[in-house]
């Protein structure tokens, strides 16, 4: 009993650094959206703004090219050294990043062959008079989602030596740097070209950091090709399947689609509109969410190391405390928006209150998903949740592209956008019962 004590005692020291970690790294995300958003509406306006966003939604698509390798090996690395095996888990890595750079080449090459045949104005639904040469701002764009792949087994690696304070702030250091360089350049009177290329750069160097603490603090893990191991990619591949899902329904289609229903059917100042008030409303949510995600590696060093009853403590208070976390944060959006907004916007965007208590409803029950899923993550079961949440979104947006045409309401996409959550809360809730009944 005393040394479950001082495991579990240990857990929550690399937790609270954990969140100190992500706190930083939430925080230097917060900042980016309270900064950018007023910077790109006063540097280039609503109308070119939402081109902007219209270009960067159909580069988003570029990141189904994720296979979901990358975020199985971050689980699977974290079981592996737990257990003592070391060359298992570095084979893991490198058989996930040799994927990862196959898989992005591919989705390169693919993403240029429709941009050669394709209408891109016809694509976003827009015109583009003021965008230049979109076609290359679209590829640049997807490189720099596609690029920060690559980050995702080697943050486990860090994360199984060192905990998972390290990557974080990996993360938030390059993250900080690539906003100032934005932040300078609008200043500078960029456009939309340089901003681009300043994202590619940053993407490039949060992965280069990886790559050099990863080979400088991990001295078990070797970077030598003959560890690709295809037994990994046969034995994870439900696992792959069930992360590529579940990534492409929340990053994808949960995002990018929403906004393209918006610019086909009401034009990009709705689009900005829309694209603000969800960024403010998801503040929350990210905020919240790292209480989960500072407990996601713990979970699964519990996990391995057979401690069951402890890995269903630590669920249920992560789960608690980032829900009422949630709560009390949206409670104070929602007083202050009033305020908030229109200064944060300089008055370019609407208050649309039916909007807003929608995608604030989304954020709450999406905080909930956000801890199950993390927990599930963590011992690689995500396809439940996976096929609730795609189902929910499935239905969403279906209705949503049915209504928002004939209504005009911008609401009709936050109520849309519940249903996937709504999904992944019942389907979640079931994933944990089958885990707690695993564990017994």
């Amino acid at each position: 009993m005393t040394t479950v004590a001082l495991n579990f005692a240990a857990v929550r020291r690399r937790i609270r650094s954990a969140f100190a970690a992500y706190l930083f790294a939430r925080t230097i995300r917060v900042a980016e959206q309270i900064i950018l958003v007023p910077l790109f509406l006063s540097s280039w306006g609503a109308q070119l703004y939402g081109e902007w966003l219209a270009v960067a939604a159909l580069a988003g698509f570029a990141a189904i090219a994720n296979l979901g390798v990358g975020q199985a090996a971050a689980a699977e690395v974290v079981l592996q050294s737990t257990r003592n095996e070391l060359g298992k888990a570095s084979r893991v890595v490198v058989t996930s990043l040799v994927t990862i750079v196959a898989s992005i080449t591919v989705g390169l090459v693919g993403l240029g062959l429709i941009l050669a045949v394709a209408d891109l104005r016809a694509l976003v639904g827009i015109g583009l008079d003021d965008m230049p040469t979109p076609a290359l701002l679209v590829v640049m764009l997807a490189a720099a989602t596609l690029i920060t792949f690559l980050s995702e087994p080697l943050a486990g690696t860090l994360s199984a030596a060192h905990g998972a304070a390290v990557p974080n702030a990996i993360a938030a250091i390059s993250k900080t740097i690539e906003l100032v360089c934005i932040a300078i350049a609008l200043r500078a009177g960029a456009g939309p070209l340089a901003i681009a290329g300043t994202m590619l750069a940053g993407a490039a160097l949060n992965v280069t950091f990886h790559v050099a603490w990863t080979l400088r603090r991990v001295t078990w893990f070797s970077f030598s090709v003959a560890n690709f191991d295809l037994e990994f990619l046969i034995r994870t591949w439900r696992s792959a399947a069930g992360f590529f899902l579940i990534f492409v329904c929340i990053n994808i289609l949960g995002v990018y689609l929403p906004r393209l229903l918006v610019s086909h059917s009401l034009g990009p100042v709705a689009l900005a509109t829309f694209s603000v008030l969800a960024t403010y409303t998801k503040t929350a949510r990210n905020l919240a969410t790292m209480t989960s995600q500072a407990t996601q590696v713990e979970i699964g060093r519990l996990w391995a190391s057979g401690e069951t009853k402890n890995v269903r403590r630590l669920i249920r208070r992560m789960l608690r405390n980032a829900t009422l976390l949630a709560a009390v944060l949206l409670l104070a959006e929602l007083v202050l928006a009033p305020t908030i907004v229109p200064r944060w916007t300089g008055g370019h965007i609407p208050l649309d209150w039916a909007l807003m208590i929608a995608l604030a409803l989304v954020a709450l029950l999406g905080c909930y998903v956000d801890g199950v899923l993390l927990a599930a993550s963590a011992l690689n079961q995500v396809g439940l949740i996976a096929f609730g949440y795609a189902l929910g979104l499935l239905i969403g947006i279906v209705g949503a592209a049915i209504l928002l045409p004939w209504t005009g309401h911008l609401a009709i996409i936050g109520i849309g956008l519940l249903l996937p959550e709504i999904g992944g809360a019942f389907s979640g809730s079931r994933t944990l019962g089958r885990m707690a009944r695993q564990s017994k």
